[in-house]
């Protein structure tokens, strides 16, 4: 697997992506004036997972011609959902606005008559605020402090081509975040204490048809955190894969990860056998979206996950049951 260590440019002058490869922080160097083609996705996603059973999510992004602004409660033991989600054209402005570099300080928000969004990034925390004023019938506040976010942190960063020269795509894994915070949405609300929470920041060229396997999660264990990142499906990862694990804030790289169907559980498991988990399923977060020539499917199924890792000296480190994903998407946009 081919690691950047220092910063590069990620596409050439005309939009070619100039090495494939993962890094443990933002190394590839994204110069937006590069890119020659109009089907830029770009997109900032956030997952709290709290008490033990419930999962918030909050999405900001576009796909060139249109953006989505987006807010997702659910309640994993009774399977309840309350979403928020306005679509717009997007306009030049908002595409300006999607910062090249999520280790770098930056504001990212959008504003309508009934929805305000903001995301917040300095080198001491994110801050993250969604509110709707009767959208649709619909009230929703959303506040909240995302700390550990030291620089020595490591992530899970990843550049990957695709068939086409000019189609490639640029990931940004960060676990681990300790979430505090208040979300309501109509007359559900709760306060969030220590929450984990992962950022999926993703921008790049796609074809229009696609499809991915993605998981993710985190707990703590003996007192520091873990979390682990898996996916694959989609374009060529000969040169990396987004497969690997954090522990107390260290990036530990997978090569291939398999998922074993055993019956209604899953089993996931490496190449080298460094990362083997169980998983009993609890809640299907099944979504389709239709609109015009966009068809986007994904089954984000949450379970209960256990297993081991091994890290790199050797040491074997149990991780006792824990809720985390893993979606399978087939998309066309």
């Amino acid at each position: 697997m081919k690691e950047i260590v220092t910063a590069e440019k990620l596409l050439d002058d005309r939009g070619r992506l100039l090495r494939a490869g993962y890094s443990r922080h933002m190394n590839f160097v994204l110069d937006k004036k590069l890119v020659r083609s109009p089907r830029l996705k770009e997109w900032d996603f956030y997952q709290i997972h709290f008490d033990g059973r419930y999962v918030l999510q909050l999405t900001l992004g576009h796909v060139s011609y249109a953006m989505q602004c987006a807010a997702t409660l659910i309640d994993l033991a009774s399977g309840q959902r309350h979403v928020i989600s306005k679509l717009a054209t997007v306009k030049p402005s908002f595409k300006r606005d999607m910062p090249a570099n999520p280790e770098v300080a930056n504001t990212l928000q959008y504003f309508s008559r009934n929805v305000h969004v903001q995301f917040e990034t300095t080198d001491k925390f994110r801050r993250l605020a969604f509110t709707a004023n009767d959208y649709h019938g619909i009230k929703a506040e959303v506040y909240l402090m995302l700390t550990n976010v030291s620089k020595s942190k490591e992530k899970m960063v990843i550049a990957t081509p695709f068939d086409k020269p000019k189609q490639w795509y640029l990931n940004y894994k960060e676990n681990c975040f300790v979430v505090n915070g208040y979300v309501r949405i109509q007359d559900v609300a709760y306060q969030i204490t220590d929450g984990f929470g992962l950022l999926d920041w993703g921008r790049g060229i796609w074809p229009y048809r696609h499809k991915w396997v993605w998981g993710n999660g985190g707990t703590n264990v003996n007192g520091k955190s873990f979390g682990f990142n898996i996916g694959w499906g989609f374009g060529d990862t000969s040169a990396a894969t987004e497969n690997a694990f954090f522990y107390d804030n260290k990036l530990y790289k997978l090569g291939e990860v398999q998922e074993i169907k055993l019956g209604e559980s899953y089993r996931y498991v490496d190449q080298d056998e460094r990362f083997v988990f169980e998983v009993e399923p609890i809640f299907n977060n099944h979504t389709h979206t239709r609109v015009l020539w966009v068809n986007n499917k994904c089954c984000q199924t949450f379970g209960m996950w256990s297993g081991y890792v091994i890290l790199d000296n050797g040491v074997k480190l149990t991780v006792p049951p824990f809720v985390a994903f893993c979606e399978h998407a087939q998309n066309q946009w």
